[in-house]
């Protein structure tokens, strides 16, 4: 009788224990699913527009250049951005013996991907990103020297600013791709400083009669020979952020 009641006690402990340990467990993935599915249901949602720093202080200290920039993004997802640019300029430049002015805007559309896994209390980016891009502009060529290693006319060096070739060719437009990588840290609440390198790819432009397009607003120099070309921006931006959307 004694050994039966101590297998029964036993028995008995063996069960509680049982359903004390399923009953924790029951609970702990009660509360993970319970985060989980809090953290699924809500995705940051915010809108960051500002504009670019580098063309607002050239336009200020040259008299070649006046243009501005300005910049935004979506917040869609957790670390995925929709970015549209939007860009205008006017800057006269100089090369090989001739000197032009372009002026026009662009826009460019595209996303990041931000691959920074931030710690608690931190909102910064590291982003990889692509842009689709098109200009409308207009090209003048002001004036022209004739190469002439001779020397055997004396007025040969001078620039020819009036007659064939020099005036103003409009309608023109090109479209080109962005490889984007960059920053942007938070300097302040909902306050940003950022920093982006690109690498551009033409992919067609409208040729101007008796010249071509030695610049292209957005896409920065091209030359016949070389189609890619490269650029950078260094923003200020304000985020404006939205209650939190469902997935």
């Amino acid at each position: 009788m004694k050994g039966l009641h101590i297998w029964v006690f036993y028995i008995s402990f063996l069960v509680s224990f049982q359903l004390l340990i399923g009953q924790q467990k029951d609970e702990t993935v009660s509360v993970e699913a319970s985060d989980s599915l809090s953290a699924s249901e809500k995705t940051p949602l915010s809108l960051r527009f500002g504009v670019d720093l580098y063309r607002v202080i050239l336009s200020q200290v040259s008299d070649d250049f006046n243009g501005i920039e300005i910049v935004s993004d979506l917040r869609l997802g957790e670390n995925f951005f929709l970015a549209l640019e939007l860009g205008d300029t006017k800057t006269t430049k100089e090369v090989d013996q001739v000197n032009f002015t372009t002026s026009g805007n662009y826009y460019k559309l595209g996303f990041d991907y931000n691959m920074n896994e931030n710690l608690k209390g931190m909102n910064n980016d590291i982003y990889i990103g692509l842009r689709f891009a098109s200009s409308s502009h207009t090209q003048v060529l002001n004036s022209y020297t004739i190469l002439d290693r001779s020397r055997f006319w004396s007025s040969s060096d001078l620039p020819i600013d009036i007659g064939y070739a020099t005036g103003e060719r409009s309608n023109l437009n090109a479209q080109w791709i962005e490889v984007v990588c960059g920053f942007k840290v938070q300097l302040l609440k909902n306050i940003y400083m950022g920093l982006s390198l690109r690498l551009n790819r033409l992919l067609k432009d409208k040729i101007p009669e008796n010249f071509d397009n030695i610049y292209i607003p957005g896409f920065n120099k091209k030359t016949e020979e070389n189609k890619f070309g490269a650029g950078f921006n260094y923003t200020l931006t304000y985020s404006i952020p939205f209650r939190s959307k469902k997935k």
